[in-house]
Parts: structure tokens; C-alpha cells; sequence
């Protein structure tokens, strides 16, 4: 788990800690964090999280899974450069740190909500349910996190 430093430290911009997870919620999350992060100066910190779950062996699921083939480390930062790229386009003066961490996600967003002055998220992720108005990374941070939590719809 890395640290998210700022939070306190005279001198230094404070963090906003956002989760992106390639969802249309998380894209807006990371544009309400930029806004914030604008009107206040603070840094954006966008963090995507990479988790292999165990898989079926590779006969049984067909010929050369994605996840086979591809470094999850280097998809994840992929799809989060071009999240922020998109998003950056719109705030050229807000500065957007990335981070790219293998875990749970909603572990390391509680880690990283120790030195942040929010954790930003979208009200629901890339694994939501019909429904749902909450979604379990979430509602996780929501329950467990160390600053304020913004979830932006």
C-alpha cells in the first residue's frame, strides 16, 4: 500500500483521492474531484485498483483469455491514462496525480484516505447491480474511511 501525502503538512496542497475503475460513475467522480479540486487548489489523486480473482484453468474457459495475455498492471494504468487524459482535457489547471495499486480496491482507498482530505467516488462501480444505489467498494470507503467521502452521481 503506498501513501497519499499532503493532508496536513503545512506548506502542501492537499489530496483528493479518487476511485476510477473505467465506470461512467467513476469518470464523473473524477470530474467532481476536479472541480473541487479546482475551486480549492488542491491535488487529484486518481487510483485504479488491479485484483486477479482465482480463474478457471485456461481449457475450460477457450483459446487465450485477455487475462492471460495481457499484464494487468499495464491494462489498468492504461485505461486510467486515458480516463485522466479525458478528463484532463477539461481542467488543464488542476493537477492529476495517478496511481495504479494491486489490491482491493476498497482497502487501499481506506489506506490512501488516511493523508487525504476526501476520498472521491462514483455512487456505484463497474460491478453494480440493477438496483443498487451503492456499490460494495462504496459503501466499504463509505463505512471505514479515515477522511470525508464525496459520492458523486
Amino acid at each position: 500500500m503506498e501513501a497519499v501525502t499532503g493532508a496536513g503538512v503545512p506548506g502542501r496542497r492537499a489530496r483528493i483521492v479518487v476511485g476510477v475503475d473505467g465506470s461512467k460513475q467513476s469518470r464523473i467522480a473524477l470530474r467532481w474531484a476536479c472541480s473541487d479540486a479546482r475551486a480549492k487548489g488542491d491535488v487529484v489523486v486518481a487510483v485504479a485498483v488491479w485484483h486477479l480473482y482465482p480463474l478457471a484453468p485456461p481449457d475450460r474457459v477457450g483459446a487465450s483469455p485477455w487475462w492471460f495475455t495481457t499484464d494487468p498492471q499495464e491494462a489498468t494504468a492504461a485505461y486510467l491514462g486515458e480516463v485522466v487524459d479525458e478528463v484532463e482535457a477539461d481542467f488543464p489547471d488542476v493537477e492529476i496525480e495517478q496511481k495504479v495499486l494491486s489490491g482491493h480496491a476498497a482497502e487501499e482507498l481506506i489506506h490512501l484516505s488516511a493523508a487525504a482530505e476526501e476520498v472521491v467516488l462514483g455512487a456505484t462501480g463497474s460491478g453494480g447491480f440493477a438496483g443498487m444505489s451503492l456499490g460494495s467498494t462504496s459503501r466499504a470507503v463509505l463505512e471505514h474511511a479515515l477522511s470525508t467521502v464525496v459520492l458523486a452521481r
